[in-house]
């Protein structure tokens, strides 16, 4: 049997199967005529075409546009619900490191409460802290998490750190070099934290290998509310700490 022959015999048998399926739906239509009082959506899909000649008559004219609308409709009602969810989910993780401050034992804990939830929740490839201090020790013994108040670095931020606000986007060399050390040349994209409560505390830094995962178009509110939950925190573990150093 020739390619042709068998072509031929294959587009027969979709075409009886076709002729089958829609003889098949005539029989249950027939079978339940209140189908489509049954199934009203159906009525949105379905194409009936009035015959009117050449011309597109009103009622199919209406029907396109009530069409159109519709499919923009759930198109923003989706939009909104993935809003509403990642909204809720963001609401989860902020719950999450309010309780878990709540129970930390000192600076390390905070540290790592918020590192974890910040680096998981909005998925960064980096989350440092950098801690500003007049304490000389404490930036030798914990180079990776305290600056000296003075370092030249922190002038990069001077804007930031006055307006209190965070910033995402793509943030200049400076500002990369100091929050990411070694690892500055491969961050694409940051999200940027003040850390104030009374005095500039510090900064938090995440930062992305996708220079589409902080976008200056983002909202920061949810920033800006762990900015001062982890600054109230901060606060009180480092008053601690200035207590105990002072009173060995």
């Amino acid at each position: 049997m020739t390619k042709s022959v068998k072509r031929k015999h294959k587009t027969e048998a979709e075409s009886a199967t076709v002729v089958a399926d829609e003889q098949a739906l005539i029989h249950q239509l027939k079978e339940n005529p209140a189908i489509l009082c049954d199934y009203p959506e159906l009525l949105a899909i379905l194409e009936i075409p009035h015959d009117s000649g050449p011309a597109v008559s009103l009622v199919e004219r209406q029907v396109k546009v009530l069409r159109e609308k519709n499919a923009r409709l759930d198109q923003h009602l989706s939009e909104l619900m993935a809003v509403a969810r990642d909204n809720e989910r963001l609401a989860q993780s902020r719950q999450r490191i309010a309780i878990n401050l709540l129970g930390a034992h000192d600076l390390d804990d905070v540290v790592c409460i918020v590192l974890d939830e910040l680096s998981n929740e909005l998925k960064a490839d980096y989350a440092v802290i950098r801690l500003f201090t007049e304490n000389r020790s404490l930036v030798k013994q914990y180079p990776g998490l305290f600056v000296a108040r003075d370092d030249a670095g922190i002038h990069a931020f001077k804007t930031m750190l006055e307006h209190k606000n965070p910033v995402c986007g793509r943030s200049i060399d400076e500002q990369k070099a100091f929050l990411f050390t070694d690892n500055a040349a491969k961050i694409a994209s940051a999200a940027i934290i003040p850390l104030t409560a009374g005095a500039d505390l510090g900064l938090i830094g995440l930062g992305s290998n996708n220079n589409r995962r902080f976008q200056a178009t983002m909202g920061t509110h949810f920033l800006a509310q762990i900015g001062d939950l982890v600054s109230a925190a901060l606060a009180v573990h480092l008053e601690a700490n200035d207590c105990a150093s002072q009173h060995p």
